[in-house]
Protein backbone atom coordinates (compact mmCIF):
# COMPACT_ATOMS: atom_id res chain seq x y z
CA UNK A 1 0.00 0.00 0.00
CA UNK A 2 1.14 3.20 -1.12
CA UNK A 3 1.16 6.00 1.85
CA UNK A 4 -0.03 9.89 0.68
CA UNK A 5 3.42 11.08 1.65
CA UNK A 6 4.50 9.26 -1.06
CA UNK A 7 2.30 10.01 -3.50
CA UNK A 8 3.77 12.71 -5.96
CA UNK A 9 1.70 16.02 -5.94
CA UNK A 10 -0.28 17.38 -8.78
CA UNK A 11 1.70 20.25 -10.59
CA UNK A 12 -0.58 23.22 -10.97
CA UNK A 13 -0.73 24.90 -14.63
CA UNK A 14 0.96 28.23 -14.47
CA UNK A 15 -0.84 31.32 -15.26
CA UNK A 16 -0.46 32.10 -19.08
CA UNK A 17 0.64 28.28 -20.32
CA UNK A 18 -1.79 26.08 -22.13
CA UNK A 19 -3.16 23.09 -20.74
CA UNK A 20 -1.75 19.78 -21.97
CA UNK A 21 -3.25 18.62 -24.66
CA UNK A 22 -5.78 15.38 -24.34
CA UNK A 23 -7.16 12.75 -26.24
CA UNK A 24 -10.55 13.79 -27.04
CA UNK A 25 -12.26 10.38 -27.53
CA UNK A 26 -15.75 9.64 -28.65
CA UNK A 27 -18.71 8.78 -26.07
CA UNK A 28 -20.04 5.42 -26.00
CA UNK A 29 -19.47 2.34 -24.19
CA UNK A 30 -17.72 -1.08 -25.34
CA UNK A 31 -17.78 -2.65 -28.08
CA UNK A 32 -21.45 -3.57 -29.76
CA UNK A 33 -22.54 -6.95 -30.49
CA UNK A 34 -24.46 -7.26 -33.35
CA UNK A 35 -22.83 -6.71 -36.62
CA UNK A 36 -24.52 -3.60 -37.74
CA UNK A 37 -23.58 -1.81 -34.81
CA UNK A 38 -19.91 -2.90 -35.14
CA UNK A 39 -20.07 -1.48 -38.62
CA UNK A 40 -21.71 2.33 -36.97
CA UNK A 41 -19.52 2.20 -34.19
CA UNK A 42 -16.71 2.19 -36.49
CA UNK A 43 -18.08 4.38 -39.18
CA UNK A 44 -18.73 7.12 -35.84
CA UNK A 45 -15.21 6.75 -34.67
CA UNK A 46 -13.96 7.27 -38.05
CA UNK A 47 -15.97 10.69 -38.30
CA UNK A 48 -15.24 11.66 -34.71
CA UNK A 49 -11.38 11.88 -36.11
CA UNK A 50 -12.59 13.68 -39.48
CA UNK A 51 -13.84 16.03 -36.80
CA UNK A 52 -10.87 16.71 -34.86
CA UNK A 53 -9.05 17.45 -37.66
CA UNK A 54 -11.75 20.31 -39.24
CA UNK A 55 -12.11 21.42 -36.08
CA UNK A 56 -9.71 24.21 -36.71
CA UNK A 57 -11.67 25.82 -39.58
CA UNK A 58 -15.33 25.89 -37.87
CA UNK A 59 -15.40 24.91 -34.21
CA UNK A 60 -18.81 25.67 -33.77
CA UNK A 61 -19.84 23.63 -37.01
CA UNK A 62 -17.43 20.74 -35.88
CA UNK A 63 -19.25 20.61 -32.24
CA UNK A 64 -22.39 20.33 -33.53
CA UNK A 65 -21.82 17.59 -35.97
CA UNK A 66 -20.51 15.64 -33.08
CA UNK A 67 -23.29 16.18 -30.91
CA UNK A 68 -25.68 15.24 -33.55
CA UNK A 69 -23.49 11.55 -34.11
CA UNK A 70 -23.28 11.39 -30.17
CA UNK A 71 -27.09 10.90 -30.41
CA UNK A 72 -26.11 7.30 -32.81
CA UNK A 73 -24.90 6.14 -29.23
CA UNK A 74 -28.02 5.33 -27.78
CA UNK A 75 -29.31 3.34 -30.16
CA UNK A 76 -25.68 1.00 -30.57
CA UNK A 77 -27.14 -0.83 -27.11
CA UNK A 78 -29.55 -4.12 -27.22
CA UNK A 79 -32.66 -4.08 -28.77
CA UNK A 80 -35.96 -5.99 -28.66
CA UNK A 81 -37.52 -8.65 -31.53
CA UNK A 82 -39.46 -5.69 -32.72
CA UNK A 83 -37.21 -3.23 -32.89
CA UNK A 84 -35.05 -5.78 -35.09
CA UNK A 85 -37.80 -6.67 -37.56
CA UNK A 86 -38.57 -2.96 -37.76
CA UNK A 87 -35.07 -1.62 -38.03
CA UNK A 88 -35.53 1.95 -36.81
CA UNK A 89 -32.70 1.92 -34.65
CA UNK A 90 -30.39 0.95 -37.93
CA UNK A 91 -32.19 3.49 -39.97
CA UNK A 92 -31.52 6.20 -37.46
CA UNK A 93 -27.87 5.27 -36.97
CA UNK A 94 -27.30 5.42 -40.65
CA UNK A 95 -28.93 8.33 -41.85
CA UNK A 96 -27.43 10.43 -39.14
CA UNK A 97 -23.79 9.34 -40.11
CA UNK A 98 -25.18 9.83 -43.69
CA UNK A 99 -26.58 13.70 -42.86
CA UNK A 100 -23.19 14.23 -40.90
CA UNK A 101 -21.10 13.14 -43.71
CA UNK A 102 -22.75 15.60 -46.58
CA UNK A 103 -22.30 18.18 -44.24
CA UNK A 104 -18.80 18.04 -43.42
CA UNK A 105 -18.05 18.50 -47.44
CA UNK A 106 -18.64 22.30 -46.44
CA UNK A 107 -15.69 22.08 -43.84
CA UNK A 108 -13.33 20.66 -46.53
CA UNK A 109 -10.94 22.27 -48.90
CA UNK A 110 -11.74 22.06 -53.05
CA UNK A 111 -8.43 20.07 -53.01
CA UNK A 112 -9.83 17.68 -50.64
CA UNK A 113 -12.90 16.97 -52.07
CA UNK A 114 -11.17 16.60 -55.49
CA UNK A 115 -9.16 13.88 -53.70
CA UNK A 116 -12.34 12.37 -52.05
CA UNK A 117 -14.25 12.53 -55.19
CA UNK A 118 -12.86 8.92 -56.56
CA UNK A 119 -13.94 7.32 -52.91
CA UNK A 120 -17.49 9.01 -53.40
CA UNK A 121 -17.88 7.43 -56.74
CA UNK A 122 -16.62 4.06 -55.89
CA UNK A 123 -19.01 4.01 -52.84
CA UNK A 124 -21.71 5.08 -55.11
CA UNK A 125 -21.18 2.75 -58.31
CA UNK A 126 -22.56 -0.40 -55.97
CA UNK A 127 -25.71 1.34 -56.30
CA UNK A 128 -26.12 3.88 -58.82
CA UNK A 129 -25.94 3.24 -62.70
CA UNK A 130 -22.95 4.04 -64.51
CA UNK A 131 -24.51 6.95 -66.50
CA UNK A 132 -26.28 8.28 -63.24
CA UNK A 133 -26.20 12.51 -63.82
CA UNK A 134 -24.90 12.77 -60.75
CA UNK A 135 -22.18 10.78 -61.83
CA UNK A 136 -21.49 11.79 -65.22
CA UNK A 137 -21.85 15.62 -64.45
CA UNK A 138 -18.67 15.60 -61.91
CA UNK A 139 -15.42 17.06 -63.57
CA UNK A 140 -12.82 17.46 -60.93
CA UNK A 141 -10.70 19.54 -62.92
CA UNK A 142 -12.71 22.33 -64.01
CA UNK A 143 -15.13 22.11 -60.41
CA UNK A 144 -12.31 22.64 -58.63
CA UNK A 145 -12.08 26.24 -59.64
CA UNK A 146 -15.74 26.83 -58.24
CA UNK A 147 -15.14 26.02 -54.36
CA UNK A 148 -19.22 26.55 -54.11
CA UNK A 149 -19.99 24.20 -57.50
CA UNK A 150 -17.58 21.28 -56.34
CA UNK A 151 -18.92 21.20 -52.78
CA UNK A 152 -22.40 20.99 -54.10
CA UNK A 153 -21.40 18.33 -56.54
CA UNK A 154 -20.11 16.75 -53.62
CA UNK A 155 -23.32 17.07 -51.64
CA UNK A 156 -25.66 15.72 -54.49
CA UNK A 157 -23.10 12.51 -55.29
CA UNK A 158 -23.66 11.82 -51.31
CA UNK A 159 -27.03 12.68 -51.32
CA UNK A 160 -28.16 10.55 -54.03
CA UNK A 161 -25.78 7.63 -53.04
CA UNK A 162 -27.51 7.55 -49.49
CA UNK A 163 -31.12 7.76 -50.79
CA UNK A 164 -30.68 4.93 -52.85
CA UNK A 165 -28.77 3.03 -50.67
CA UNK A 166 -31.09 3.45 -47.79
CA UNK A 167 -34.18 2.17 -50.06
CA UNK A 168 -31.86 -0.68 -50.59
CA UNK A 169 -31.42 -2.13 -47.50
CA UNK A 170 -35.09 -1.22 -46.28
CA UNK A 171 -36.09 -3.74 -49.52
CA UNK A 172 -33.45 -5.85 -48.09
CA UNK A 173 -34.76 -5.73 -44.64
CA UNK A 174 -38.45 -6.34 -45.82
CA UNK A 175 -37.26 -9.54 -47.99
CA UNK A 176 -36.11 -10.81 -44.79
CA UNK A 177 -38.76 -10.12 -42.81
CA UNK A 178 -41.39 -11.74 -45.33
CA UNK A 179 -39.04 -14.91 -45.39
CA UNK A 180 -39.09 -15.07 -42.11
CA UNK A 181 -42.76 -14.97 -41.52
CA UNK A 182 -43.34 -17.43 -44.15
CA UNK A 183 -41.06 -19.63 -42.42
CA UNK A 184 -42.98 -19.21 -38.73
CA UNK A 185 -46.27 -19.69 -40.33
CA UNK A 186 -45.00 -22.73 -41.71
CA UNK A 187 -43.70 -24.32 -38.74
CA UNK A 188 -46.58 -23.01 -37.18
CA UNK A 189 -49.08 -24.92 -39.59
CA UNK A 190 -47.37 -27.88 -39.24
CA UNK A 191 -47.33 -28.64 -35.66
CA UNK A 192 -50.92 -27.79 -35.88
CA UNK A 193 -51.38 -30.20 -38.71
CA UNK A 194 -50.03 -32.39 -36.08
CA UNK A 195 -51.98 -31.96 -33.05
CA UNK A 196 -55.13 -31.98 -34.73
CA UNK A 197 -54.04 -35.60 -36.38
CA UNK A 198 -53.35 -36.82 -33.05
CA UNK A 199 -56.72 -35.48 -31.47
CA UNK A 200 -58.53 -36.81 -34.51
CA UNK A 201 -58.95 -40.40 -34.67
CA UNK A 202 -61.25 -40.87 -37.54
CA UNK A 203 -59.45 -39.39 -40.16
CA UNK A 204 -56.25 -39.66 -41.55
CA UNK A 205 -54.33 -37.67 -43.45
CA UNK A 206 -52.02 -40.17 -44.77
CA UNK A 207 -53.04 -44.40 -45.21
CA UNK A 208 -50.13 -45.89 -43.67
CA UNK A 209 -48.58 -48.56 -45.56
CA UNK A 210 -49.06 -51.97 -44.78
CA UNK A 211 -45.61 -52.67 -42.77
CA UNK A 212 -47.23 -49.62 -40.80
CA UNK A 213 -50.82 -50.43 -40.31
CA UNK A 214 -50.68 -50.29 -36.27
CA UNK A 215 -48.23 -46.82 -35.87
CA UNK A 216 -50.78 -43.51 -34.95
CA UNK A 217 -51.64 -41.44 -37.58
CA UNK A 218 -50.08 -38.20 -35.98
CA UNK A 219 -46.78 -40.40 -35.59
CA UNK A 220 -46.63 -41.50 -38.92
CA UNK A 221 -47.58 -37.61 -40.25
CA UNK A 222 -44.77 -36.49 -38.00
CA UNK A 223 -41.99 -38.99 -39.18
CA UNK A 224 -43.22 -37.77 -43.33
CA UNK A 225 -42.75 -33.62 -41.64
CA UNK A 226 -39.14 -34.78 -40.47
CA UNK A 227 -38.35 -36.87 -44.10
CA UNK A 228 -39.43 -33.86 -46.07
CA UNK A 229 -37.15 -31.43 -43.57
CA UNK A 230 -34.50 -33.52 -44.76
CA UNK A 231 -34.89 -33.26 -48.19
CA UNK A 232 -35.49 -30.03 -48.69
CA UNK A 233 -32.23 -29.38 -46.66
CA UNK A 234 -30.23 -31.90 -49.07
CA UNK A 235 -31.82 -29.69 -51.90
CA UNK A 236 -30.94 -26.09 -50.09
CA UNK A 237 -27.09 -27.38 -49.23
CA UNK A 238 -25.54 -26.57 -52.09
CA UNK A 239 -27.21 -22.75 -52.52
CA UNK A 240 -26.25 -22.03 -48.32
CA UNK A 241 -22.90 -23.33 -48.86
CA UNK A 242 -22.14 -21.04 -52.02
CA UNK A 243 -24.51 -18.11 -51.47
CA UNK A 244 -23.04 -14.83 -49.90
CA UNK A 245 -24.61 -12.30 -47.92
CA UNK A 246 -23.04 -9.27 -49.85
CA UNK A 247 -21.59 -7.51 -46.66
CA UNK A 248 -25.18 -7.18 -45.53
CA UNK A 249 -26.26 -7.56 -42.02
CA UNK A 250 -29.72 -9.45 -42.78
CA UNK A 251 -28.41 -12.75 -43.17
CA UNK A 252 -30.88 -13.52 -46.49
CA UNK A 253 -28.75 -16.77 -47.10
CA UNK A 254 -29.58 -18.17 -43.70
CA UNK A 255 -33.18 -16.98 -43.67
CA UNK A 256 -33.57 -18.39 -47.91
CA UNK A 257 -32.40 -21.91 -45.58
CA UNK A 258 -34.51 -21.64 -42.64
CA UNK A 259 -37.54 -21.14 -45.44
CA UNK A 260 -36.46 -24.12 -47.60
CA UNK A 261 -36.39 -26.16 -44.35
CA UNK A 262 -39.64 -25.05 -42.92
CA UNK A 263 -41.73 -25.23 -46.76
CA UNK A 264 -40.33 -28.81 -47.41
CA UNK A 265 -42.45 -30.73 -44.70
CA UNK A 266 -45.16 -28.93 -46.07
CA UNK A 267 -44.93 -29.84 -49.41
CA UNK A 268 -44.25 -33.60 -48.13
CA UNK A 269 -47.31 -33.91 -47.28
CA UNK A 270 -49.26 -32.36 -49.90
CA UNK A 271 -47.17 -34.73 -52.43
CA UNK A 272 -47.53 -37.76 -50.49
CA UNK A 273 -51.41 -36.69 -50.24
CA UNK A 274 -51.83 -36.15 -53.70
CA UNK A 275 -49.82 -40.08 -54.35
CA UNK A 276 -51.87 -41.56 -52.40
CA UNK A 277 -55.06 -40.16 -54.04
CA UNK A 278 -53.91 -41.25 -57.31
CA UNK A 279 -53.12 -38.26 -58.60
CA UNK A 280 -49.52 -39.25 -58.94
CA UNK A 281 -48.60 -42.56 -60.25
CA UNK A 282 -46.65 -44.13 -58.24
CA UNK A 283 -47.50 -46.31 -55.01
CA UNK A 284 -46.18 -46.41 -51.39
CA UNK A 285 -46.51 -49.69 -49.94
CA UNK A 286 -43.96 -49.34 -47.70
CA UNK A 287 -42.37 -46.98 -44.77
CA UNK A 288 -39.28 -47.07 -46.41
CA UNK A 289 -41.18 -45.75 -49.85
CA UNK A 290 -43.63 -43.47 -47.74
CA UNK A 291 -40.20 -41.66 -46.82
CA UNK A 292 -38.02 -41.67 -50.02
CA UNK A 293 -41.27 -40.17 -51.47
CA UNK A 294 -41.39 -37.54 -48.55
CA UNK A 295 -37.50 -36.67 -49.24
CA UNK A 296 -38.53 -36.47 -53.20
CA UNK A 297 -41.46 -34.03 -52.45
CA UNK A 298 -39.53 -32.17 -49.89
CA UNK A 299 -36.53 -31.71 -52.24
CA UNK A 300 -39.69 -30.40 -54.69
CA UNK A 301 -39.55 -26.82 -52.58
CA UNK A 302 -37.27 -25.33 -54.57
CA UNK A 303 -40.23 -24.91 -56.91
CA UNK A 304 -42.37 -23.11 -54.23
CA UNK A 305 -39.19 -20.84 -53.08
CA UNK A 306 -37.63 -19.72 -56.16
CA UNK A 307 -39.23 -16.39 -55.92
CA UNK A 308 -37.39 -15.64 -52.35
CA UNK A 309 -34.38 -17.00 -54.03
CA UNK A 310 -34.84 -15.04 -57.27
CA UNK A 311 -35.36 -11.71 -55.15
CA UNK A 312 -32.35 -12.50 -52.70
CA UNK A 313 -30.20 -12.91 -55.65
CA UNK A 314 -31.11 -9.84 -57.71
CA UNK A 315 -30.49 -8.20 -54.06
CA UNK A 316 -26.94 -9.53 -53.14
CA UNK A 317 -26.26 -9.11 -56.39
CA UNK A 318 -26.76 -5.26 -56.47
CA UNK A 319 -24.67 -4.98 -53.16
CA UNK A 320 -21.91 -7.37 -54.54
CA UNK A 321 -21.54 -5.57 -57.87
CA UNK A 322 -18.54 -3.31 -58.40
Amino acid sequence: MIDQETQPEAVPEQPGTAPASRPVLPPGGGVPTAVWQVRVRTKLDDLYQQLTALAARDPDRAAALRAQLSGVEAVLGRSGVVEWLRGGNLEYAWQTVHSVERAMVELRTPEELVGLLGAYRGAAAQFLAADDKVLTDLDPVADAATPALIRAKAQALLLRYHSVSDEFHESVRRLRNRMLGLSVFALVAEVLVVLVQWRSHDVRLLKAPVDAAGVPAWRLLFFVLIAGALGAFISALPSMITSRSGGLPYKLPFQQGLLKLAIGPLVAVVGIMLVIGGLVETTVNSTAALLGVAIVFGAGQQAVTAFADRRAAELLGSATKG
